[in-house]
């Protein structure tokens, strides 16, 4: 069952995430179609929110299909894959449709019919990345089947369509041509069997473009929704409640990591590759165990041999600070080399700054607002991931960095 379960990635929707989806249902829609009923749990919620609705549903297990029918015997529910069945002739009489999904999370071998349904729907879509996820197609013939009448689509998705990089054309197509109105993340713990968090998108197909879009926070124990933001955003942007949560703070203009002369670089090798060659890289482990923000880096004479060949920027030393790039349980506290040098792995970021600016960035990095800025931006489902575009955007928090000018910045006063 749990084989079965992974392979189709069936995560079946609890009650209260269900009842979170049918309750975005518009109020004038006639149909509500689920791709990947399951379980009915969402089309079940829908019946009761919009009993005068009919209710259709693909899905693909025949035992799941069976135990679908059971417990809701008033709605059409087909023995076949969401994404190529074909549609019950009574939706084309409809007057406006509402798609509703929890669609599995899972690996597919993209087909012509699969990939034409995924430029329909994002027709400036020009990137390979996500193209064998399953979701995106279920997310895309949702937009079609909406679009046809103008109806609404509430979608679960996993949370890394939200704040990924690899889904930041999905996220642009997606504002461009849909109106998002809300996206709300729901926590790793609604769901059994699984710890991961998920997105549900709100997405009225009637508009041409995204206006304002309000990011929430579902909580599982209250049942509510909390409001993280609400306003314009730029196509792309990621839509989770995370990267929003404490935003403000960092709003206003002030000077960056990359306007004071801020290199970042990461090691040649991975951790398990530095072992293998015996280069006495340092890694996450290494960083998680400084208690007091300060390492001293010692390379023995065999492994200093071993380090000859690496990169300059792979080697840390006296002055630079390093910081984990990515990570399941990693220390994200900043460590400052003391002294020595060694080499680092892949997963650890090298910050060096000019000596001009040096104690200005050493005191940002220790500055209470970091972690908070942390937290906004960085992601990932299981490990939490950085990169060095964002880390270059990092506000220098110390006080006295507002009236320093970054070098080659010319700034004016009215």
């Amino acid at each position: 069952m749990q084989t079965n379960r992974k392979a189709l990635g069936q995560y079946m929707t609890p009650s209260v995430v269900a009842n979170l989806v049918a309750g975005h249902i518009s109020s004038t829609a006639t149909a509500v179609i689920d791709l990947a009923a399951g379980d009915c749990s969402l089309l079940y919620a829908a019946q009761r929110r919009r009993p005068a609705a009919k209710l259709f549903g693909y899905e693909i297990d025949a035992v799941m299909h069976r135990k679908a029918q059971h417990r809701l015997p008033s709605a059409k529910i087909s023995l076949a894959n969401g994404l190529t069945g074909r549609l019950h002739c009574e939706l084309s009489e409809q007057n406006e449709i509402a798609v509703i999904g929890n669609p599995p999370y899972a690996e597919i071998s993209p087909t012509e019919l699969t990939r034409s349904v995924l430029l329909k729907a994002f027709p400036r879509l020009a990137t390979k990345l996500g193209a064998r996820r399953a979701e995106m197609y279920f997310l895309a013939r949702s937009l079609l089947i909406a679009k046809a009448t103008r109806g609404t689509v509430a979608i679960l998705m996993p949370i890394s369509f939200a704040d990924g990089d690899i889904y930041i054309q999905y996220r642009a197509e997606l504002m461009h041509n849909y109106g998002v109105r809300k996206a709300i993340e729901i926590p790793g713990n609604a769901f059994s069997a699984t710890e991961a968090r998920t997105v549900l998108l709100i997405i009225d197909t009637s508009d041409s473009e995204t206006s304002e879009v309000e990011i929430g926070r579902f909580s599982i124990e209250t049942e509510k929704v909390e409001q993280i933001h609400k306003g314009i955003l730029h196509p792309g942007q990621r839509l989770d409640a995370r990267h929003y949560d404490g935003r403000s703070e960092f709003d206003a203009p002030s000077l960056k990591l990359e306007d004071v002369g801020v290199t970042i670089t990461r090691g040649q090798y991975s951790h398990k590759e530095a072992r293998t060659l015996s280069l006495g890289a340092i890694h996450t482990s290494d960083l998680a165990r400084v208690t007091d923000g300060r390492m001293s880096l010692d390379v023995d004479k065999t492994k200093r041999n071993n380090t000859a060949k690496l990169l300059d920027d792979s080697i840390a030393q006296a002055g630079d600070i390093l910081l984990p790039r990515t990570g399941t349980r990693v220390s994200w506290s900043p460590v400052i080399v003391a002294s020595g040098s060694a080499p680092i792995t892949d997963h650890v970021f090298r910050i060096r700054a000019p000596s001009a600016s040096l104690e200005m960035v050493k005191k940002a990095f220790m500055h209470p607002s970091f972690a908070t800025w942390l937290r906004c931006t960085a992601k990932g489902v299981c490990a939490t991931v950085l990169t060095k575009r964002e880390l270059l955007t990092m506000p220098l928090f110390s006080e006295q960095c507002a009236a320093i000018v970054a070098p080659n910045q010319v700034v004016t006063t009215s």
